[in-house]
């Protein structure tokens, strides 16, 4: 694995740098590719963001939002791949990275391919943003308020608000820095979970009355049907999985939603020592140790019958 430093003066070697994010693009995602690409721009760099839709439109107050996926992939030498645990995250735009004279793969997640012609990937971090700012930080690149605010935002979603198991001392002390350098939590955090359109209420509503409880683990589901009915979009999903881990005495949670293409895909989050990664990557995905997720081809039913028929294997 390169270090920052290497990572660093690469970064100075080159001129024009793709950032990309993966599909179903969450707060870290977002607060990455924003946050580092603002950082690129003031030391005279050239900078594109690029993610699979949809643009998640709920972090539309951050700097630069309003530039993702609106220039040409032509032209750029390095591509940067954030918050992607393998270069197949970025969907269709994976075809095109092989345009690039380098590639430079930064994440948090454990399960990483290490994909990238120079690979950072530290498990432990909290946030891919987190590790972003170590990047700045060592080779003192710019940070500003606007790049604070990117961070930031990465950081306290990626956190659960700072109560998740990732919540170690280093988000703290990320947090900290942050802050110091113009980051606004009250703001941000109204930003973030004081501004939900009602059709995402309506869908929380929904998927709460559907809610199943098991000796041990929770879960719903959520159809294209559902959306339509309810003139809701797949953002106005993110964060169901959340809510319903709150459920008492539960140490497994799921939400199975269903696609624009029709595959199924499953939010996995976990509680105490039970370890979702394992179970989201026995079924081809991946993620964190609580929280993880995949995708299953089946129909709902059937895809909902396999897995809960696992986990209570599993159990035994």
């Amino acid at each position: 694995m390169n270090d920052l430093l290497e990572i660093g003066n690469a970064i100075r070697t080159y001129n024009r740098f793709a950032l990309f994010t993966h599909v179903n693009a969450d707060g870290d995602a977002i607060g990455s590719i924003l946050g580092l690409g603002l950082s690129l721009k003031n030391l005279g760099k050239e900078v594109a963001y690029f993610l699979p839709e949809p643009v998640p439109l709920k972090f539309s107050f951050l700097k630069d939002f309003d530039l993702i996926n609106k220039e040409s992939l032509e032209g750029f030498e390095v591509a940067i791949l954030l918050d992607a645990a393998g270069s197949g995250r970025v969907e269709e735009l994976e075809a095109h990275l092989n345009d690039f004279k380098l590639i430079i793969n930064i994440d948090h997640h454990s399960s990483n391919g290490h994909f990238g012609n120079m690979n950072y990937v530290d498990g432990n971090a909290p946030s891919t943003t987190s590790v972003i700012y170590r990047l700045i930080e060592v080779n003192h690149f710019c940070i500003n308020e606007d790049i604070s605010n990117a961070l930031f935002t990465g950081l306290m979603t990626d956190t659960g608000s700072f109560h998740y198991a990732n919540t170690n001392v280093e988000a703290f002390e990320v947090a900290r820095e942050l802050v110091k350098n113009g980051a606004n939590p009250d703001y941000l955090g109204k930003m973030i979970y004081e501004q939900e359109p009602l059709p995402r209420m309506h869908i929380l509503g929904l998927a709460l009355t559907r809610l199943v409880t098991e000796e041990f683990f929770a879960y719903s589901y959520i159809t294209r049907e559902d959306l339509n009915n309810l003139s809701a979009t797949d953002e106005d999903t993110e964060g169901i999985v959340d809510s319903i881990r709150k459920v008492k005495n539960t140490l497994l949670v799921l939400l199975f939603k269903e696609t624009s293409k029709g595959d199924i895909r499953v939010s996995l989050r976990g509680k105490d020592s039970l370890n979702v990664n394992k179970i989201a990557t026995f079924f081809g995905g991946g993620g964190h140790p609580q929280a993880a997720g995949c995708t299953l081809k089946p129909p709902l039913e059937e895809a909902i019958k396999i897995m809960i028929e696992y986990i209570k294997g599993q159990k035994k």
